[in-house]
């Protein structure tokens, strides 16, 4: 029997095409909810395909403790976390970390994510509109007001 990990995610791959194209398989999965973080596009690309200001999604702590940002965290075999590991390019790019995060039952749940290294960031970087329409794709997942704030977030094209 495999034993299953929880990795929570707030990027591209929460769109279902993209979790697919990368070979990965879930048990389960659940909308869920990180409190005192929000997420923030100031990842600083390995290519940024000659783009300009082009940021990737990354989790960022408020400064107030307040606030909330939503992700789906999924539950996955544990032979798929070396796989993760190349996505993100850990630990090269990013920290693999366990965090808390709350389901819509209130119930607490632990979970893996990855999280940027403070000098692969840089304030003032936006996503670009494909990242945004992977977004879209998860409006099963999201709350329409999460959803609605993403969608109006400034691309650079």
């Amino acid at each position: 029997m495999p034993n299953y990990i929880n990795w929570f995610t707030y990027d591209t791959l929460m769109d279902p095409s993209v979790f697919k194209e990368h070979g990965l398989e879930c048990n389960a999965k659940f909308s869920v909810t990180l409190s005192a973080h929000k997420l923030a596009f100031n990842k600083i690309p390995l290519d940024s395909g000659g783009v300009e200001n082009l940021g990737l999604p990354n989790i960022v702590p408020t400064n107030s403790n307040l606030g909330m940002m939503e992700g789906i965290l999924y539950e996955i075999e544990e032979s798929f976390l070396p796989r993760l590991d190349e996505i993100y390019k850990y630990p090269d790019e990013y920290l693999r970390k366990k965090m808390r995060f709350t389901k819509h039952d209130f119930t607490l749940i632990s979970g893996f994510v990855y999280i940027a290294h403070s000098d692969r960031t840089q304030d003032g970087l936006m996503p670009d509109k494909a990242t945004l329409k992977h977004y879209r794709a998860c409006k099963r997942n999201l709350t329409m007001l999460y959803l609605s704030r993403l969608m109006n977030t400034p691309t650079v094209d």
